[in-house]
């Protein structure tokens, strides 16, 4: 059996053994991103699994429409709370979740035609021109990324048991889109998972290249050349993930900012009247969205420290002839001009700093939303 991906270098596909390289490590995360309505083998050559992606596109963003309205009529009628702070923090959350699933399940269903081609199209190229890896491992270590998914599904799960009483009562129509809305979350947390399992493996792809600078005891213009084609490869890589993923990440970190201020708030707010075991359940849902947070911040910094270390190498490479030391030494000079960064539309920069500014900003909005509480209360 072989896999198909499209090469972006040439105009036809590259056939990969499914058990001996990296489409087969991913072949779980594509069977599930398939599921979803995703198709990440070759999207624009199956046009019924697109129009099956295109109908539960449609179906989960209406149902957030419809869900969303019928909050904000009972918003607008104070039925949700006695806190008017507490009904706004409510509705800010509902905007929050609603942007972050419509437009991160759009841009992905977008990308998976598009830029998402040429990025794996690089992937497969450095894998198999390059990489020695261990493939059941590295598959194994990609499993681990489900976690975040099958979560996200526990979650909703406990959240329709918690409100069990009300769901019931409503008419089936309303049930099918509180289910929809619900569980359309878990296509844009899949597709996060997918943008670190990327991430990392191309961080991996540093580190390839420096083992093999590491381990090369002749040094000459054949070597060197090779350092090179790898480094810009792994460089469209990281390019790749840039193009396809930008947007993604930009909607998705604001989305976490937004979203760990307002559960916070929530538990700040009822943390009294919970029971222990639902308090405990919503600390554990807090904390696995900032473990999720630092997985998607973590990735790219390795990519930058492993390619660093990769351009530091190189630097230290001496005693070998004059014309090849001034190669080395413009190649070193070259990889540490062109560290690679992760960014979402050149906003920002994704990486471990953005956890101290997190850190801020939630302290910050917690004390406001906590004054605008409490001025409620004095009269």
């Amino acid at each position: 059996m072989h896999l198909v991906v499209r090469s972006p270098l040439k105009n036809n596909f590259i056939a990969t053994d499914t058990v001996a390289g990296i489409p087969w490590c991913f072949r779980p995360l594509f069977i599930w991103m398939r599921i979803m309505g995703i198709d990440l083998y070759h999207p624009t050559s199956r046009k019924s699994i697109r129009r099956y992606g295109l109908v539960m596109l449609l179906l989960g963003t209406w149902a957030h429409i419809d869900n969303n309205l019928d909050t904000f009529r009972k918003l607008l009628s104070n039925k949700l709370s006695a806190s008017a702070t507490l009904d706004w923090n409510i509705g800010i959350d509902y905007v929050n979740n609603f942007g972050f699933i419509v437009l991160v399940s759009h841009q992905i269903f977008y990308v998976a035609g598009n830029q998402w081609l040429l990025l794996w199209g690089h992937v497969v190229k450095f894998d198999l021109d390059y990489c020695r890896f261990h493939h059941k491992l590295l598959r194994k270590l990609l499993l681990i990324g489900f976690l975040s998914p099958l979560l996200e599904i526990c979650n909703t799960l406990f959240i329709f048991s918690s409100i069990l009483p009300d769901f019931a009562k409503d008419s089936t129509y309303r049930k099918c889109i509180t289910v929809l809305a619900f569980f359309s979350k878990i296509l844009p947390i899949s597709a996060l998972v997918l943008y670190c399992s990327v991430a990392w493996l191309s961080s991996l792809f540093y580190e390839e290249i420096r083992k093999d600078i590491y381990y090369t005891k002749v040094i000459n213009e054949k070597n060197i050349r090779k350092w090179k084609c790898s480094l810009v490869l792994a460089g469209n890589v990281v390019d790749g993930i840039n193009d396809t993923f930008g947007l993604i990440l930009l909607i998705s970190v604001t989305h976490f900012y937004v979203d760990l201020i307002s559960h916070l708030f929530y538990t700040w707010n009822n943390i009294s009247s919970l029971t222990r075991l639902g308090a405990t359940i919503y600390l554990v849902n807090v904390l696995r969205k900032l473990v999720f947070f630092w997985f998607i911040v973590w990735t790219p910094t390795e990519i930058y420290r492993k390619a660093f270390k990769v351009a530091t190498l190189l630097r230290k490479i001496n005693g070998v002839q004059f014309h090849l030391q001034k190669q080395v030494h413009f190649l070193a000079l070259d990889t540490f001009k062109n560290l690679p960064q992760i960014s979402s539309l050149g906003y920002f920069d994704v990486n471990l700093r953005l956890i101290p500014k997190l850190i801020g900003t939630i302290l910050t909005y917690l004390v406001i939303l906590y004054q605008f509480q409490s001025s409620e209360k004095k009269p």
